[in-house]
């Protein structure tokens, strides 16, 4: 008798399982944390393991070449005198491979990488917010966009780290001249940190408690991926159908980050789901706890949720008063 067919949701629970699997073994240390193969990971389990990496790697190289040969073309004019300049002048190159035309000879130009305002929250579309739709169409967000510059610094050797705002993702770097500054792909400007906190939405609270506003490890950069990977598994197969992965996934993710506070938000509202279909009395009551302890969790850190309009004029907010929140360097 022939071998069943699987079906397509068993397809890609067999997709998400495994990517699951190689993050979870970058995070416990059996196998190197990478960032690049870890948002790949996210990203082609939502193809169902149709993407190759060895294509997705090749793009990131050739990235990389073309980041190389901007710092060389640009060394002899770079006018930072400080010891780590070579550093700054990586980071230098990175930036202007995704804020500018690169021009590659032979007729041929690279376009610069834009933010895309529709659909930034990737609510129609979850593959809006992937750094491999953002290879092909040069048009990002909040998500692909530092994701791609993150790749592309380890690629290259320059120092640089994720950081996380209200629905946002930023990078944080640093030099001997000017100290730690924001890098701002949204808007292509080096913002200083008022303008993060004139979203009104970041408090000294969520300072402290470490939600928005640090520098990410390379485990907590891994862990982003993971809460990716789950929210793509609800995208594709539904909140209920996924709740067991996406409970796993954020587990997972605050065992290595306990201050992700998406991965908090996502893991309370699939408890509040498990809750609410609750008709034995004994179970009602453990569900119950379970998504009381969660919330108060989040409560505690002090998140409030940012509206997407308010989110839309706050990132715009950078290019329309420059003067007020521009980092000079």
């Amino acid at each position: 008798m022939p071998a069943t067919k699987p079906s397509a949701v068993d397809v890609a629970r067999n997709a998400y399982a495994q990517a699951y699997q190689e993050l979870a073994k970058m995070l416990d240390g059996r196998y190197p944390l990478s960032f690049k193969r870890a948002v790949f990971l996210s990203e082609n389990a939502y193809f169902d393991n149709r993407l190759s990496y060895d294509e997705f790697n090749a793009q990131i190289t050739t990235l990389a070449q073309v980041c190389r040969l901007l710092k060389s073309a640009n060394d002899p004019y770079f006018l930072y005198d400080r010891a780590d300049k070579e550093q700054v002048a990586r980071n230098a190159a990175v930036f202007m491979l995704l804020k500018d035309s690169t021009r590659l000879g032979k007729g041929r130009t690279l376009a610069p990488y834009r933010y895309d305002f529709d659909d930034f929250n990737g609510d129609r579309d979850w593959r809006n917010m992937f750094v491999t739709k953002l290879l092909v169409t040069h048009r990002g967000n909040c998500h692909s966009l530092p994701f791609l510059y993150k790749i592309l610094a380890e690629e290259t050797g320059a120092p640089a780290w994720l950081a996380l705002a209200p629905n946002h993702i930023y990078l944080k770097q640093h030099n001997e001249k000017d100290g730690w500054y924001n890098t701002e792909l949204t808007s292509r400007t080096f913002p200083n940190d008022a303008w993060l906190t004139a979203s009104g939405y970041i408090s000294k609270q969520t300072i402290v408690s470490g939600i928005y506003m640090d520098t990410l490890s390379a485990q907590q950069s891994v862990a982003l991926c993971l809460v990716d990977l789950a929210k793509g598994c609800e995208r594709r197969l539904g909140p209920v159908a996924a709740e067991p992965f996406v409970l796993q996934c954020t587990e997972l993710a605050l065992q290595h980050f306990p201050h992700y506070i998406n991965a908090q938000l996502l893991r309370a509202e699939a408890l509040r789901r498990q809750f609410e279909r609750q008709t034995n009395a004994a179970d009602s009551q453990r569900a119950y706890a379970a998504m009381e302890a969660a919330y108060t969790r989040i409560f505690e850190t002090g998140y409030r949720e940012m509206p997407a309009p308010m989110y839309a004029e706050w990132l715009q907010a950078v290019v329309k008063e420059k003067a007020k929140y521009q980092t000079q360097h």
